[in-house]
C-alpha cells in the first residue's frame, strides 16, 4: 500500500471499518437548499434558469432509487444527526422502476468530511427486488459482485434500513463549473432484513430540495450563484429524513 493512500485515509478508514482502500479522493462541495412547500416545480426552476451562471438541463428527468444501510445501532445515522465532522454512507443506487429486477445497481460508499465530500461507486451484479428480498439476498449480490476486499468486508458490517425514490432534473452552468439538481416526489418505503412486504402505501414527502455541486476550488463563485436563490441553505440527508419518517426516531 502506498504511503500517499494511508496518510490520506487513514484516521477515516479506521473509524468507518473501510480499511486502507487504494483509491484516490475526489472532494467536492454539496449546497443544499430547502424549498418552501408552497414553491411549484416550475416556479423552481424559473430561478435556476435565470441565474446569471446561465444553466441549462442537460439530462432527461429520470426516477432515483436507494436502498440504504446502516448498523443495527444506526450509527450512520446518528453520526449524521450528531454532525459528526468524519463520516460515511452506504447505498445501492439505480434508476427507472424501484422494484423487480434491478438490471445495473451501484453500490456507492458517501464519504464526509467536515464540508467536503466524496462517492466511491462500484458496479454489482443485478438483482430482483420484492417481497423475497432479504439482507442474505442482498448479502449474496455483493460477495458475486467482485468488490474490493475492504469495502466487502464494510457491507457485511450493515444490513438494509430504508428504500427511497424520487424525480431528479438535472441542470450544468454554461462555464460547467456548477451542477445543480432538482429533487421532488420524494417516496419512503420500509425495507427489513429479514421480512418485506412492498405492498403498503408509501411515506410521501412534498419537500423539494436543490443541490449544487462543484469543485473545492469554486467555493468563492458559488456564494454568487447561491446568493440569487430565495432559498434557505441548511443541512439535508434524505438518509436521516427517510428514518425519521418511517421510523420516527428523534431529530
Amino acid at each position: 500500500m502506498k504511503q500517499s493512500s494511508i496518510t490520506d485515509r487513514e484516521s477515516l478508514a479506521e473509524q468507518e471499518g473501510l480499511y486502507l482502500i487504494d483509491k484516490k479522493h475526489n472532494y467536492r462541495f454539496e449546497r443544499k437548499f430547502t424549498v418552501p412547500k408552497d414553491f411549484k416545480l416550475d416556479h423552481i426552476e424559473r430561478f435556476v434558469k435565470n441565474n446569471s451562471f446561465l444553466f441549462r438541463e442537460v439530462f432527461h428527468e429520470r426516477q432515483v432509487n436507494n436502498i440504504y444501510f446502516d448498523t443495527a445501532a444506526y450509527n450512520d445515522y446518528f453520526d449524521n444527526v450528531l454532525g459528526v465532522s468524519d463520516r460515511k454512507k452506504i447505498r445501492i443506487r439505480w434508476y427507472g422502476n424501484t422494484f423487480g429486477e434491478i438490471k445495473k445497481p451501484v453500490l456507492e460508499v458517501k464519504i464526509k468530511k467536515g464540508l467536503v465530500g466524496d462517492k466511491w461507486s462500484y458496479k454489482l451484479n443485478p438483482f430482483v427486488l420484492d417481497n423475497q428480498f432479504t439482507n442474505r439476498t442482498i448479502q449474496a449480490v455483493f460477495k458475486q459482485s467482485n468488490l474490493p476486499l475492504p469495502i466487502l468486508e464494510s457491507t457485511k458490517m450493515v444490513s438494509p434500513t430504508l428504500l427511497n425514490s424520487y424525480s431528479r432534473k438535472y441542470y450544468l452552468s454554461a462555464d460547467n463549473r456548477f451542477r445543480i439538481t432538482i429533487d421532488f416526489n420524494l417516496l419512503y418505503h420500509k425495507i427489513d432484513k429479514q421480512f418485506n412486504n412492498f405492498n403498503f402505501v408509501p411515506k410521501d414527502d412534498d419537500n423539494k430540495i436543490i443541490e449544487l455541486k462543484y469543485a473545492l476550488k469554486d467555493d468563492n463563485d458559488a456564494n454568487k450563484v447561491s446568493a440569487q436563490f430565495p432559498f434557505r441553505l441548511n443541512k439535508n440527508s434524505k438518509y436521516v429524513n427517510g428514518v425519521n419518517t418511517i421510523k420516527q426516531f428523534p431529530q
